[in-house]
């Protein structure tokens, strides 16, 4: 068998995550081609096919899948060796790819950015907003927030850091009692907020004016005029547009968890990011500036 090409194995990751050989290369930062010809030559070099290709997406062969899994834990490997080395010399960097439903990202995380990055000048952060929950058992994401308990990935660690109370808002110029709620798509039923709005429609007896998948969405039809709905109340205190109609008590909390995968979890990247995350969400609780 020819001598392999270790590097070879970060093309078989990237294809496996990504799907795609055009979304491979931009993760690795290269040729399509390039991607596809490294693939060729391990697929030589092992005698072995690792990918089935169906309407250009990539789907990892039984052999393909052994190569995922082996490839992960050298990449976990050199991960522990570059964090290992770097901490001696007191410096955290690297690549941290964090998921999150697009309102965290906008919201919370991106705006907070600046200062992780100033005190980790060398970390790389890709920021995923998803409304999904990635898996991070597929590598899909590094670090998780979400907006529930995790009950379907039972070996991964899981942390809630704070929560984030909801409230009824509308714009300030609209009488409440004639608004119509803004409401979510019958996709999205299962979700808090949108069983929690059904219910106060089915107790109203009127049905919704307009249906939206997305806070930010929601909270720009409140601010038109289109109707009510339930924001967090972090969004929705913070926009003068809007008013919330029942200061007596939050209508809703929902948990935010914080999601790792164990292999990780020692890493001095990861570490830092996950320290930053818990630091925003203390502060969002307390309403003091993050540190």
């Amino acid at each position: 068998m020819p001598e392999l090409d270790w590097s070879d194995l970060r093309y078989v990751l990237a294809l496996a995550r990504s799907g795609t050989s055009l979304k491979a290369a931009r993760a690795l930062k290269v040729n399509e081609s390039t991607v596809l010809r490294r693939l060729a030559r391990l697929e030589r070099n092992l005698d072995a096919r690792l990918f089935e290709r169906t309407r250009g997406r990539f789907a990892p062969t039984p052999a393909g899948n052994t190569v995922v899994h082996r490839a992960e834990k050298v990449e976990l490997e050199v991960d522990a060796l570059r964090s290992q080395v770097s901490g001696a010399n007191h410096t955290v960097s690297g690549l941290v790819r964090i998921s999150s439903v697009p309102m965290i990202v906008n919201r919370v995380l991106v705006p907070a950015l600046p200062r992780l990055l100033r005190h980790h000048p060398h970390l790389q952060i890709e920021v995923i907003g998803d409304p999904r929950d990635l898996r991070l058992n597929n590598r899909e994401a590094d670090i998780a927030v979400r907006l529930a308990r995790p009950r379907d990935e039972p070996n991964i660690l899981a942390r809630r850091v704070g929560q984030l109370d909801h409230a009824v808002y509308a714009a300030k110029r609209r009488s409440p009692r004639h608004l119509a709620w803004i409401a979510y798509p019958d996709a999205m039923a299962t979700i808090e907020p949108a069983r929690w709005i059904a219910q106060r429609v089915a107790r109203e007896n009127r049905g919704p004016s307009l249906f939206l998948a997305e806070s930010e969405a929601m909270l720009q039809a409140a601010k038109d005029g289109l109707g009510k709905t339930l924001l967090p109340t972090f969004m929705g205190n913070a926009d003068p547009k809007l008013v919330k109609l029942d200061d007596r008590t939050e209508a809703l909390s929902r948990e935010v968890w914080l999601l790792v995968h164990p292999d990780q979890h020692g890493l001095g990247r990861i570490s830092a990011v996950t320290d930053w995350i818990i630091d925003i969400f203390a502060s969002l609780r307390t309403g003091r500036k993050p540190r």
